[in-house]
């Protein structure tokens, strides 16, 4: 009789527990692996689409759902890192959840271990497009106002397309890394025909390339990131200083005022980029900037100030800006329907403001492409920017690419968070003089007056607190849409501290009041004030 021969021992399976502690162990690993490959894509995407990563949109989305009070709180806690520490927190927070998922998807794929093979099976490959589509879709609902930005300036309807693309090309690789790593990080069966030790060696070659990808993709985000860092947005909040206590009427491109909302600010391109005219108008169209350039033009100086410019600050700024008239441009397109009520203004960075459009056509709001006879400069809004005036700067948006009609107020981030929403408030402001005065000396006291387009009628000056006015002499306004300056000689007798108050009355006939109210979230009122001591 032939010897039996002894078949090979089936392999063991792991009990329920260590089953699933093995997986509870492993699968961070596989979820941080595939988040780390999801940045560095998302960083891909950006520089090659220019489509926003999905902690772009997440901010956005969380920005337009926070009061002003809690927004200015965080201002104020993250000081001068406003921007880069959320955008840091934002990222570290989207790797902690695709990590956190990776338990998620053990939990649906339960592999039995130790596994058979590194290849995923059909149960692993559908979670991973459930995971891609799922995400995808999430996004998409979540974030839908968001959607239209572009880092390039494509047109709203491509945009939002672009984006969507970019999410599920994102979404599906972090699903694809997390199947195959998670394969090839499980413990495997032995396979009794091959020598231990060769084993032994594939399984710890399969976990060191897992760990190989993981450095790599670290590496290559760290470097994207940088990159993306070099064009921070170091800028924001540039004020327009006087120089030898006098202000310039026209103030030079590069020192206008700045203020923006982005960590980096779009940079768009012109082949690319689209004026779009539609929504509540009988012939919707598109511009090209060329186009665009065409179009009948007027120069006009407008000044313009922030929200945010305290009582004698420096968020203020005058240009002559080149541009066509928005009442033109709708007429060219047989003028807005009967039931359009509001104009948005969409931006190709995302932002979007809602103004009523009788107010706008009424101030002849223009859409500028020049700046003091200079091609419009990239942190003021090129290609295209709005000038409404009469508003603060917020409703002056840059990077321009569609103009809407609607018959209803449509949100944007500061309207969303409860800031002001309406005509600026009439301020006046002391520039000079400054420092110690001479008694028995003539000096002058000067500064500007503003109102947007209600102009300013009158300024008045106190050297006693308040105590008394004279009436101060006023330059010719560059424009109706512009800020005026004033002077009044002075010629103090005595010495001692002087407290020099100012107060401008509007083109109406409006007194500014004095009552004293900070920026947030409604503008800032009051008189200016400044303390001289004379000697």
């Amino acid at each position: 009789m032939d010897k039996a021969v002894p078949s090979p021992a089936l392999p063991q399976s792991y009990s329920r527990r260590k089953a699933l502690l093995i997986a509870a162990l492993l699968a961070p690993g596989a979820g941080l692996v595939a988040s780390l490959v999801a940045v560095m894509i998302m960083g891909v995407l950006y520089f090659a689409l220019g489509a926003p990563a999905p902690i772009t949109l997440f901010g956005d989305y969380v920005l337009k759902h926070l009061d002003v009070d809690t927004f200015v709180r965080l201002l104020i806690t993250f000081g001068v890192n406003a921007k880069k520490t959320p955008l840091g927190l934002a990222l570290l927070g989207m790797i902690a959840v695709g990590t956190a998922l990776s338990w998620l998807y053990a939990a649906l794929v339960r592999v039995p271990l130790p596994a058979s093979s590194v290849r995923p099976g059909k149960r692993e490959g559908l979670t991973a497009l459930g995971f891609a589509v799922g995400m995808t879709l999430i996004a998409t609902l979540l974030f839908w106002n968001e959607l239209a930005r572009n880092q390039f300036g494509l047109p709203f309807g491509w945009a939002v397309l672009i984006t969507i693309l970019s999410l599920l090309i994102d979404f599906s690789l972090y699903g694809l890394t997390l199947c195959l790593a998670y394969r090839l990080l499980l413990p495997r069966q032995s396979q009794p025909d091959r020598p231990t030790v060769a084993q032994k060696r594939r399984q710890l070659l399969a976990r060191s390339g897992v760990a190989t990808l993981a450095l790599g993709a670290g590496a290559a985000s760290f470097g994207l990131i940088q990159r993306y860092l070099q064009d921070y947005t170091s800028y924001d909040g540039t004020k327009t200083w006087p120089h030898n206590d006098m202000v310039a009427p026209i103030t030079p491109n590069d020192q206008h005022y700045v203020v923006t909302q982005n960590t980096v600010d779009p940079t768009p391109n012109l082949a690319l980029w689209r004026l779009e005219i539609g929504g509540l108008v009988h012939t919707p169209g598109t511009y090209t900037y060329e186009e665009v350039q065409k179009l009948p033009s007027i120069s006009r100086a407008i000044t313009l100030e922030c929200i945010a410019n305290g009582i004698g600050d420096h968020l203020i700024s005058t240009a002559i800006w080149q541009g066509v008239l928005l009442r033109t441009v709708l007429e060219r397109h047989g003028g807005a329907q009967k039931t359009a009520r509001f104009v948005a203004f969409s931006s190709v960075d995302g932002y979007v403001i809602s103004l009523p459009l009788d107010e706008v056509l009424a101030v002849d709001a223009l859409l500028a492409w020049r700046m003091n006879g200079a091609e419009l400069p990239a942190r003021h809004g090129y290609p295209l920017r709005v000038l409404v005036p009469g508003r603060y700067g917020e409703e002056n948006p840059k990077w321009v690419t569609r103009v809407h009609l609607t018959d209803h107020f449509v949100q944007g981030l500061y309207s969303s968070q409860g800031w002001y929403n309406g005509p600026l408030h009439t301020i006046s402001r002391i520039d000079h003089p400054r420092g110690q005065l001479i008694s028995g000396q003539t000096v002058e006291i000067g500064g500007i007056a503003f109102a947007g387009n209600r102009g300013i009628q009158r300024v008045e000056v106190s050297t006693d607190g308040g105590g008394s006015w004279q009436q101060a002499n006023l330059d010719q306004p560059l424009s109706p849409d512009s800020w005026r300056f004033w002077r009044l000689p002075w010629h103090p007798t005595q010495p001692g501290k002087y407290t020099l108050v100012a107060r401008a009355t509007d083109g109406t006939g409006e007194t500014q009041t004095n009552q004293q109210q900070g920026t947030v979230p409604n503008g800032a009122t009051g008189y200016h004030q400044i303390i001289v001591n004379v000697e």
